[in-house]
C-alpha cells in the first residue's frame, strides 16, 4: 500500500518548497543555454577528391616556379590543408590584418576568395622594392597603401594564373581578379552557414614564410562534383579517354631528330692529307639505291634522295620492321 502523507509532514513539504529549500521541477531550465542544434546535412571536413588532388599537386609545382622567378630567388610551396567548413567558420579562422583577393571561376557560378597572409604580403612588397625580407612590419591600426594594393594585385593575377593552368586539363576555366579587400564581412560571397572548399598553401620565402588559402564556396563546385571525385587511371581499371587524347596531343607536338646516311667510304690518313679540291669520294651506295632513314639515331625508315620545292628530300619507301 502506498504511503500516506500525514498532515504534519504535507504542511512541512509545503513549508519548504515556499522557502526555496526544497527543489521542484521549474527549477530546471529548459534549455541550456550554449547548446546549439547540429546540422547533419553539412559535408564539413576534409575533402575526398581525387581530381581536385591532382589538380592542388600541379599548382604547387606552377607556383613555384613562378614564385621563384618574379622574387628572383628559390621559393618553397607546399599544400597544407584542404577540407570543407562553413564560410562563417572560415571567416572566423583568418589571422588579421590580411588580404581578401575576390575571383571568379567561370563559367562556373559564384566568386572566391585568395587569402594572402598579412606578413606575407609586406614580404613580397620588401623583396619587390629589393628588400631582403628581415624586416617587420607593424600590421595592426593601418590599411595597405596604393603601391601595396598594386603589388598584392600583381602576386594575386600570379598566382590566380597558375590556379587556371592548374585547372586546365581537369575543366577549361578562365580565372578572373576582381577586387581586394582587408574586412571579410566585405568579402562575402555566400551565406555565414553555407559550405566553402578551403585549401591552404604555405610559401617559404627566403628569409620568411606564410600562408595563401583558397575559399571556393561548394555552390561553385557543385556542377562539377563527380568529375573531381573520378579516380585516375592507375586507381581504376577504366582508361581514362581525356587523358589518353591529351597524351597524344604532347607527343605529336614533340620534336625529333631526323637523318638520312647517303652513304660511307673508309680512307687511309694520307688519303685524307692529300685531297685537293674536285677530288670525288666514291661511297658504298650506288645511284637508285634506298639509303637509311635515321630517326633520333634509330634506322625507322628506307628511302630516295631528291629534291622538293628547292629543298633537299627524300622519299619513304617502306618502313623498317623492329625485330
Amino acid at each position: 500500500m502506498a504511503n500516506v502523507l500525514s498532515q504534519d509532514e504535507v504542511d512541512s513539504l509545503l513549508g519548504g518548497i515556499g522557502k526555496g529549500s526544497v527543489e521542484t521541477e521549474t527549477d530546471v531550465p529548459e534549455k541550456e543555454e550554449g547548446i546549439e542544434a547540429y546540422d547533419f546535412s553539412t559535408q564539413a571536413g576534409p575533402i575526398n577528391m581525387p581530381t581536385l588532388q591532382r589538380i592542388n599537386e600541379r599548382f604547387v609545382g606552377l607556383l613555384r616556379d613562378s614564385l621563384s622567378l618574379v622574387t628572383s630567388s628559390d621559393v618553397e610551396v607546399k599544400l597544407s590543408t584542404n577540407e570543407s567548413v562553413t564560410f562563417n567558420d572560415f571567416c572566423r579562422s583568418l589571422p588579421l590584418p590580411a588580404s581578401l583577393n575576390i575571383f571568379k571561376i567561370e563559367p562556373l557560378r559564384g566568386s572566391a576568395i585568395l587569402f594572402l597572409e598579412g606578413p606575407l604580403v609586406f614580404s613580397f612588397v620588401e623583396n619587390f622594392f629589393g628588400g631582403k625580407g628581415l624586416g617587420h612590419v607593424k600590421l595592426e591600426g593601418r590599411e595597405f597603401t596604393a603601391v601595396e594594393l598594386r603589388i598584392i594585385e600583381k602576386i594575386s593575377k600570379i598566382i590566380l594564373g597558375d590556379l587556371q593552368r592548374a585547372w586546365s586539363d581537369v575543366h577549361k576555366v578562365t580565372v578572373t581578379y576582381s577586387r581586394s579587400e582587408m574586412d571579410p564581412q566585405f568579402a562575402s560571397i555566400v551565406k555565414p552557414a553555407d559550405m566553402v572548399f578551403t585549401t591552404k598553401f604555405e610559401i617559404a620565402l627566403t628569409n620568411d614564410s606564410g600562408t595563401i588559402t583558397f575559399c571556393i564556396p561548394y555552390s561553385t563546385i557543385d556542377p562539377i562534383r563527380d568529375k573531381l571525385r573520378q579516380k585516375f587511371r592507375d586507381e581504376s581499371l577504366e582508361v581514362d579517354n581525356r587523358w589518353r587524347t591529351y597524351i597524344g596531343k604532347k607527343l605529336g607536338e614533340t620534336t625529333v631528330n631526323l637523318n638520312c646516311i647517303l652513304g660511307t667510304t673508309k680512307i687511309n690518313a694520307r688519303e685524307l692529307l692529300e685531297m685537293k679540291v674536285n677530288d670525288v669520294i666514291l661511297l658504298d651506295k650506288k645511284m637508285g639505291e634506298s639509303i637509311l632513314v635515321n630517326v633520333e639515331g634509330i634506322p625507322k625508315f628506307k628511302g630516295y634522295p631528291g629534291a622538293y620545292s628547292n629543298n633537299k628530300a627524300i622519299r619513304i619507301s617502306e618502313k623498317i620492321d623492329k625485330e
